[in-house]
């Protein structure tokens, strides 16, 4: 059932997904901030933004470290997230395709991992958050 889930999701995202990087509510907001003043970033931390979406958290973090991935289970939320990161001249932000319930990376892989506004897309956030 959640494969199905799944499926319909990176459908109808994929449909959406220059909604998502034009989107103001997803572009700014004070959480950002809030989330950098949070982490703390340091200049040789590699960060994983899960769920990036448009990659607005992914953008905001890649000033302040080394490297950040890029996931997204939707592969069309990917390419539109990579023109519009591609447009604004950053060059330190990787682009990959990954379920945030069985995220393909090692374990202590990153110094940081971020996921802003997209937990309540998850089936089931149990195995995100473990």
């Amino acid at each position: 059932m959640a494969e199905d889930a799944k499926s319909l999701s990176k459908e109808r995202y994929g449909k959406f997904a220059q909604g998502y990087v034009t989107s103001q509510t997803h572009a700014k907001g004070a959480d950002l901030d809030r989330l950098v003043e949070i982490a703390q970033p340091q200049a040789d931390w590699v960060a994983l933004d899960v769920a990036t979406g448009g990659g607005h958290t992914a953008l905001k973090f890649a000033p302040h470290v080394k490297r950040v991935i890029a996931s997204d289970i939707t592969p069309a939320m990917l390419e539109k997230a990579r023109a519009f990161i591609g447009e604004q001249g950053v060059a330190n932000i990787d682009f990959k395709e990954a379920d945030a319930e069985n995220l393909p990376f090692d374990d202590r892989s990153f110094d940081l991992v971020t996921c802003r506004i997209a937990p309540h897309h998850f089936p089931d956030c149990r195995p995100f958050c473990a």
